[in-house]
């Protein structure tokens, strides 16, 4: 019985791969569905058991010969489906299919998979870690090292600005005078941007300049601060028509930042603090940029992974991206961005 079950299951999983290979991708997931409906009530034997050949256990036990094939079966199908997944555009089932292909051990195409999906859910900080294992289990598959490549050029891209604005904190300004004005106007605006960690362990660049004195502009800006985000039980939905903006996010345990770039459209070039409004509520945040001309541009993220804090919150305009911030009310890891991620 439980081999017939098993040949049954090897024989559904043959079949997806044909679906998967004459691109019928959706049929290939409903013939891998269908491996686990033969496979899900077998058991290994106990452990310790010696195999005998008059007692081979009860009905749904499997034979000692065949339980790292039972294993295999599970784990390659899990990573089939994840294949499929990235080619039907479902990226957040990617994400559960490998980390079940991973409840049976390290792989590579399941890290690499799994990246690859976080990579469209724009998740960064958690496609890099998991490219990370990728390498570590096949240093020599160009794919991943290209993917990983990738990444980190898209999350220094990220943190270049960051990187430039810290540097000033930590080398000498060129006068007292400069130092006592632009220090304060930097630890009151980028260090309230900074994760904690980085805070204590960030190193200034190899050649960071001296601090500049501020422009006009800019010393307004810090002496008479604006709070461009405000705080709600749910931040309010857009209720005009919007150009939708795309954003990237990174985590902590403590905090998610949204990154929105300036270089998907001419029309946010030198956009400035004023045009922006922000909202923040404890599962969503709201996003509108007003411009000069045409139509504003706007962003809703709704159904956060878990509860944010809104008072804690906040937005950041400079000059190549808004930065938003939201401050996990619970410190811990969060597998995505929004409960039901779809590319944006």
């Amino acid at each position: 019985m439980v081999e017939e079950q098993l040949k049954q299951a090897e024989a559904y999983k043959e079949e997806g791969n044909r679906f998967h290979k004459e691109g019928n991708y959706k049929r290939a997931l409903g013939a891998y569905h269908k491996v686990f409906c033969f496979v899900n009530g077998l058991v290994p034997p106990p452990a310790g058991q010696k195999e005998d050949p008059q007692d081979p256990g009860p009905g749904n036990q499997i034979p000692h010969d065949r339980v790292e094939d039972l294993k295999k079966l599970k784990q390659t199908t899990r990573l089939n489906m994840a294949a499929c997944y990235l080619k039907v555009g479902d990226f957040q089932k990617c994400v559960e299919a490998c980390t079940a292909a991973l409840d049976f051990g390290a792989h590579a195409k399941a890290y690499f998979r799994r990246a690859q999906a976080y990579v469209e859910l724009r998740n960064l900080g958690d496609a890099s870690a998991d490219l990370e294992k990728a390498r570590a289990l096949a240093p020599e598959d160009a794919g991943i090292l290209a993917q990983l490549r990738q990444v980190r050029r898209s999350m220094k891209q990220c943190d270049a600005e960051d990187r430039q604005r810290y540097a000033g904190m930590f080398s000498k300004p060129a006068s007292v005078e400069q130092a006592k004005e632009a220090d304060v106007a930097e630890a009151a605006e980028g260090e309230a941007d900074l994760p904690a960690a980085a805070k204590q362990e960030e190193e200034p660049p190899a050649a960071a300049s001296p601090l500049e004195a501020p422009t006009p502009a800019r010393a307004e800006r810090r002496t008479e601060p604006r709070d461009l985000g405000e705080a709600h039980d749910e931040a309010k939905k857009l209720d005009r028509a919007v150009r939708e903006l795309s954003y990237a996010w990174q985590q902590t345990d403590e905090e998610v930042k949204v990154y929105v770039s300036f270089d998907q459209s001419d029309d946010l070039l030198g956009v400035k603090d004023t045009q922006v409004q922000a909202e923040f509520g404890e599962w969503s945040a709201s996003l509108l940029i007003s411009v000069d001309a045409g139509v504003p541009f706007g962003l809703r993220l709704a159904d956060f992974h878990r509860r944010v804090d809104p008072e804690k919150c906040k937005c950041t305009v400079r000059s190549s991206r808004i930065t938003l911030k939201l401050v996990k009310q619970v410190s811990e890891h969060w597998w995505n961005l929004l409960q039901n991620s779809s590319p944006g």
